[in-house]
């Protein structure tokens, strides 16, 4: 019996095989997007061909979902706040870079193709950055700082500048190739697709903030957003507007207009995305083709990606130098801005449509953005890791949640503790309570073995006994130890025993059997040590290591 992959069985397989892929990448210091994607190619159209064109077609819906989230997710972290303090610098450097791509694209092709509407559309491509990659990598290695706000901010407003630059090059070359007449309307239509976006995802975002001030349950939380965000998906596609510059605008607009109450949200968003992201970059990489290029094209595409490469580098510093940027963006912005994908490849798309009479044209850019995506999709998240590990912003946005699942009971606990003797006298207790600041005191026998635990609240039943104080010993005083830890136990672990056992401290004993003690954990402790690692990792100002 052949076994049929139907399309669940396909998507099963693909999130699978990209979870374990992504594992075996982290092992490797490789951003586990690009295990998603070499997946993806292997069991798509240039591998094993499991996930053909129709699985593909068919599983539609979940990429455009994993756009709208992505586009969501990045809106939510453009702030007033952000504009405010980067506005201006973002804009010169979107405009500087996006320029530089165009301009260089278009030289190197129009000098190999000696085709100068053909390199002029695909300048016009090359401006566009896929935020897909460079965002779950941020978001992979918990990035924050201004380097990564920067490299948000470009993403973000880059699909806009693509679409106009888009429309000027393909009126012009329409002209080239017809010898006709400019047509404004082909200029005004990115216009429309723009603010089209905006104007729809403002008003989605109010919708969402007015639900959600009516709509209090948790439970329905994470329906009522991934509503919004298929009713925005819906309605870009049925009004022709750009869907993930739609998904933006919404995120940002709903993030400032909710402020503190929008967190919640964006968390819930994010804790269902993770499957739903695997499965959209498995279908990336199973699209891609890259058999049966001619010589001419894949010098095309190596000038393509070379000019896209400079220009993009050179306006990145060009931008940040006419706006007094801090150094690590110079040095480093340009890493984060190599992926190419939704957009690029959606305008070769379009071109190989609205260019259909001339068929060398549209076949070789499709064939050349095709090529580069696969290209640039496996270097891009690489280069934004790198990015980000040279300018120190990795790891800073963490939660408490976060840490507790990284740290370990000795790096936070109280060492050398003040113990007591199994057999000690009541007054030897307390001349040691009294010399000390602790509130728990570990009672050890002669050997250092650990018997229980003398708390200040256990001391007070006896305090005023004077007449029996001097029959009492430690022994008498002192509490079950309960439930002990290493420490190399998981801090997560270590608080759900404290929960449990409902105690706010835990005694720390050395590996082994032998239970030596090695020190106390006190549940404030631990929750003022995680305040204070959180308030260092993001104390990120512009004020940031130098890249050199």
């Amino acid at each position: 019996m052949t076994l049929q992959f139907n399309i669940m069985l396909t998507v099963a397989l693909a999130v699978l095989l990209g979870t374990f892929g992504a594992r075996l990448f982290k092992r490797l210091r490789m951003p586990q997007v690009v295990a998603y994607i070499v997946i993806g190619v292997l069991l798509g159209a240039t591998g094993l061909r499991v996930i053909n064109a129709e699985t593909v077609e068919g599983l539609t819906l979940l990429s455009l979902l994993a756009l709208g989230i992505i586009g969501f997710m990045i809106g939510g972290e453009l702030k007033l706040s952000m504009f405010r303090r980067h506005g201006t610098r973002a804009i010169v450097i979107l405009l500087a870079e996006g320029l530089g791509a165009f301009i260089l694209v278009t030289l190197a092709t129009g000098i190999v193709t000696r085709n100068w509407a053909l390199a002029l559309l695909l300048g016009a491509i090359a401006s566009a950055t896929a935020p897909a990659a460079t965002v779950d990598v941020l978001w992979e290695y918990r990035a924050m700082g201004i380097l990564t706000t920067m490299t948000l901010a470009i993403v973000a407003l880059d699909d806009g500048l693509a679409l106009l630059l888009y429309g000027f090059a393909s009126a012009v070359a329409r002209t080239m190739f017809d010898h006709s007449r400019f047509v404004v309307l082909t200029v005004v239509r990115p216009l429309y697709e723009i603010f089209g976006a905006l104007l729809l995802g403002g008003g989605v975002a109010l919708l969402l903030h007015w639900a959600r001030r009516h709509i209090r349950e948790k439970e329905l939380l994470l329906a009522l957003a991934l509503g919004c965000i298929l009713l925005l998906v819906g309605v870009s596609q049925a009004l022709s507007t750009d869907m993930i510059l739609a998904a933006m605008a919404c995120g940002s607009v709903f993030a400032n207009v909710a402020g503190k109450e929008s967190d919640e949200v964006f968390a819930t968003v994010q804790r269902f995305a993770p499957p739903i992201f695997v499965l959209f970059f498995v279908l990336v990489g199973a699209r891609l083709h890259v058999q049966g290029l001619t010589w001419m094209v894949a010098l095309t595409a190596l000038a393509y990606v070379l000019g896209r490469t400079a220009g993009k580098f050179a306006g990145v510093w060009l931008g940040a130098r006419l706006t007094g940027a801090p150094d690590v963006l110079r040095r480093l912005l340009g890493f984060t801005l190599f992926s190419q994908a939704g957009v690029a490849i959606g305008l070769a798309m379009l071109t190989s449509q609205t260019f259909a009479g001339y068929p060398e044209v549209s076949a070789t850019i499709v064939a050349v953005v095709t090529a580069t995506t696969f290209l640039t999709q496996l270097i891009g998240p690489p280069a934004v890791r790198y990015a980000i590990m040279r300018a120190g912003e990795a790891g800073r946005n963490v939660t408490i949640e976060d840490l507790l699942q990284t740290l370990r009971v000795g790096d936070v606990m109280r060492g050398a503790s003040p113990f007591v003797g199994l057999h000690a006298s009541l007054a030897e207790v307390m001349d040691t309570v009294a010399r000390s600041d602790a509130v728990y005191f570990p009672v050890l026998d002669s050997a250092g073995g650990l018997h229980g635990v003398i708390t200040l609240e256990g001391l007070k039943n006896v305090i005023n006994l004077a007449e029996v104080g001097q029959f009492i010993v430690a022994q008498d005083l002192m509490e079950p130890a309960g439930d002990t830890v290493t420490p190399d136990t998981n801090l997560a672990r270590a608080r759900q025993v404290m929960t449990d056992a409902g105690r706010d401290y835990l005694v720390v004993v050395e590996a082994g059997g032998q239970k030596h003690l090695a020190g106390i954990l006190i549940r404030r402790q631990v929750d003022r040590a995680l305040e204070e690692e959180i308030a260092r990792r993001r104390s990120v100002t512009e004020v940031l290591p130098s890249a050199s």
